[in-house]
Formats: C-alpha cells, structure tokens, sequence
C-alpha cells in the first residue's frame, strides 16, 4: 500500500501555519487508518466506532477551514497595513478629483451665460455627493472593533507594529468580563454592552428583551434609565423573537388598544387591522371582529352592550377614590407620596383630577399620605424592640425628608440593605418579588427596590 506524503512548508511564519501542518499530517494519518480498518457492514448500520471516527474526522476539517480563513485574514490585514500610505494617498487623490468635478459643476449652475445642467448631469452630482460622504466615512472609521472603552487606547507611547496591534485585539477579544445581571463571567464577544456601560452576557440582555414584551414596565428595555437598542442585541435573537418585540412595541406605543373579543384569544390588533369608518378591529389570528368602542364583539348597527364587569369596576374606583389613566384606561391606586401618577404606559396625570401633569391647580402631595407612608417606612425599617417615642421621633423624621423628596426622581446612589430581614424576605416595592439576601433602598425616598427594578424599571 503506497501513502502520499504531504509537502511541509519550508517557511512557517506564525503559530497558524504551524497548527494548520500539524491538523494537514493528523487528517493524512487518519485517512491511511481508515482505509487500513475499514470493514464490512450495513450501509445504514455502521458500527458505532465508524461513527465517531467520522464526527472526528469532519471536526478536525472543519477547524482545518477555520485556520485557512484565519490565515487568510491576517495576510489581507498585512497586505492593507503594508500598503496603507499608498491606499490612503491614491484615495485623497480620488477624493480631491471628485472635489474639483463638483466644484466645477457647481461654477456651471452659477454661471448666467451658461445654459442650465440637464437632468443627468444633477444626478450625477448626487452620485458624486454621496461617494464623497461614503468614502471620507470610511477613511474616518478607526476600526471595526470598538475598544473605545479601554484605558489603553488614550495612552501615549511608541507605535505598534501590525502584529502586535492584532496580538492585542485578540487578547481583548478573548478577555472574559462579569455579567452585571447573572454575574457569570463570559468572553468580550458574547457580551453586550449598555450605554451606561454595563456589561451583559447575551443570554441575560436577550431574557430582558423578551420580558418587555409581557411586561409593559421594563418596555423599553433600559439600563440605568437609558434605553437599549434592539440592534446591540438583535444579533442574538432569532427572527420570531425579534418579530415578537418589535409587535409589543408597536402595542406598548398605541394610545387607545383593542384587543380580541374572544376570551381564547386576547390579542392585541394592529391599528392597520382596524377600520375606523365602522369602528371595527379584525383580529389577524382568529378573524373575530371586535368592537373598537365598547371592545366587546362587534355589534354593527347596535349600540355599545352594557359590560357588567368594567361597569362594577368603574363603580368600584369611584366610591374608593381611585382614578383612572386617560390614555390606557387602566383603574390605578395611590397608596402612598405624592399626586403625581405614572401609569405603566408612561402617561403623567394628576391623581386628584385625572389630568395631565402639571396642567392643572391641585396640590402637588397629599400630607396625610405622606404621614401615612413615613408611619409604613419606620414599621419596615425600625427595630421590633424600639420604644413608643423613639418611634415617634423617626416617623417626624422620615416625614420630614418625604415633604422634600415627593418626587424622588432615585437619582442617587442606593444603599444595600442587608440586616433585619422578615421572615419572607424583603420585598421589592416595585415588582413585588421576595430576595433574601439584600434590597436596595433609596437613599432620599427610602424605597425598596430589587437589583433588576434599579437598573431596568426605575
């Protein structure tokens, strides 16, 4: 049996070239072993050895592949950086030339003697126009990976050659950071980060997307009260799921929803399914119409039917004092601090009149609501075993700092409060979850908070 030998290459000139001779020699010696042992059996039964020496065997040709393309990369980034003054001139000259022809052309347009430019030839200066823009916007792009955050990119210090410029983007590329959220540790390439600077692992960024789209308060998904753009994590998610939030955006942004009639299935309508003419919603799943008034089933020709259910809810609101959002509708309750409302769609309003914020003449706070909520802080926070006018001295205190903080806007750093747990747990005031571990408390306004709330709610 004869074997061909494989041709190493006289001139290595990086770990690469190395590995790749390497995997080339494995492959050879695994292809001679599999030609030596190969033995009778069924054509859709092989033994189970055969299959795993398969697998192996692809494995290693695909890392082979990967080793090519990585060569191949390096040698273009040499060929560019080797000939950079040259590109960078031969470009400034074509740029300088375009800058003349416009320049010309626009003596042209000013010249009374000279008949007017036909339609092409404005075209043309458009095209011109944006070449220009497309090829100075490259020549200012610095580079494709942003390390802008590094400490050690606004050093001075001596240049650095092309490979020890790629020797560090590797290391940065495979530097490990911690996840702000699950606090596991996960390389650069899987991480997302925030434009407040926190860092996420891809898993825990795109968990948070999908949440918005049940949860109207953390819509839009948001870090540290800025907001998160669905291209920094659009590339980990899947076409459906980016669908799915791009539909809850559209209903988290529409002022007056319809929903499906039908109890099974309650879906939001798109306002291009409805018919403002008849006041009709056509649900595109199950093709119910609904009522765009009453939001029962659709009643042409009829008035709005009498819901039993909203008409003792509303009753309900009015002998309790609630108010009701003007925008979604939704039935709210003041429990504590001041009258200024915001609903979970966002809408600002009075909660004594129902208006819109800072539109009318009541009574920014109620004070026996702020006494109340001072009186509920220090039943929280205070020791079982403080005595009656200790307590009473830390409730004037605490309404004291309600009077001037009503509007807590959580600006501050919170604190972490570990000690004096209940029994269940602290529990977050915003989303209502039991953590035993801590809470984070509002330095001002003395809220209690989760991690999660703090950073993507509030």
């Amino acid at each position: 049996m004869s074997a061909c030998v494989t041709a190493i290459p006289t001139l290595l000139s990086g770990p690469f070239d190395y590995e790749l001779v390497a995997l080339a020699l494995q492959l050879e010696e695994l292809g001679l072993f599999h030609v030596s042992g190969k033995g009778k059996y069924p054509i859709e039964h092989p033994p189970d050895s055969e299959v795993a020496f398969a697998n192996f065997q692809e494995e290693l040709e695909d890392y082979k592949n990967f080793l090519a393309d990585q060569i191949l990369a390096q040698s273009i980034a040499a060929a560019v950086h080797t000939d950079e003054v040259i590109i960078e001139n031969l470009t400034a000259q074509e740029v300088q030339a375009h800058a003349d022809h416009r320049f010309v052309l626009q003596l042209v347009n000013d010249d009374p003697e000279i008949d007017a430019l036909p339609h092409m030839r404005a075209q043309e200066e458009g095209a011109i126009n944006d070449w220009m823009s497309t090829v100075t916007d490259t020549m200012a792009a610095q580079s494709v990976v942003d390390f802008s955050d590094d400490e050690d990119e606004t050093q001075a210090g001596p240049s650095k050659s092309f490979a020890e410029r790629q020797a560090t983007t590797f290391k940065k590329l495979a530097m490990e950071f911690q996840c702000i959220a699950c606090t596991d540790r996960v390389s650069r390439s899987k991480m997302v980060t925030a434009q407040c600077g926190h860092r996420y692992c891809a898993n825990c960024m795109k968990s948070l997307f999908m949440r918005s789209t049940q949860d109207e308060g953390l819509h839009p998904p948001k870090c540290c009260k800025k907001p998160i753009p669905l291209t920094l994590v659009a590339r980990h998610m899947d076409a459906n799921e980016i669908e799915t939030f791009q539909l809850a955006t559209v209903e988290f942004n529409t002022r007056h929803r319809v929903n499906c009639s039908s109890r099974v299935c309650a879906r939001f309508i798109t306002p291009d399914n409805i018919n403002p003419v008849l006041q009709q919603a056509l649900c595109p799943a199950c093709g119910t119409a609904t009522c765009t008034i009453c939001k029962n089933e659709y009643h042409r020709g009829r008035e709005c039917l009498d819901d039993p259910s909203l008409r003792q809810t509303r009753e309900l609101a009015a002998s309790e004092g609630w108010q009701t959002c003007g925008a979604c509708e939704r039935v709210v309750q003041l429990r504590s601090g001041c009258n200024h409302m915001t609903c979970i769609c966002k809408a600002e309003f009075c909660y004594v009149c129902g208006i819109e914020w800072k539109n009318c003449a009541c009574a920014p706070a109620d004070i026996d609501r702020i006494e109340e909520r001072a009186e509920e802080i220090v039943r929280r926070d205070a020791p079982s075993d403080i005595l009656p006018d200790q307590r009473l001295v830390r409730i004037d205190q605490v309404f004291a700092e309600l009077q001037d903080n009503h509007e807590c806007e959580h600006s501050r750093r919170f604190q972490r409060i570990t000690d004096g747990a209940p029994r269940r747990g602290f529990r977050c005031e915003m989303c209502d979850a039991r953590h035993y571990r801590y809470i984070l408390q509002c330095r001002r306004c003395y809220v209690n908070v989760c991690e999660e709330c703090r950073r993507n709610r509030i």
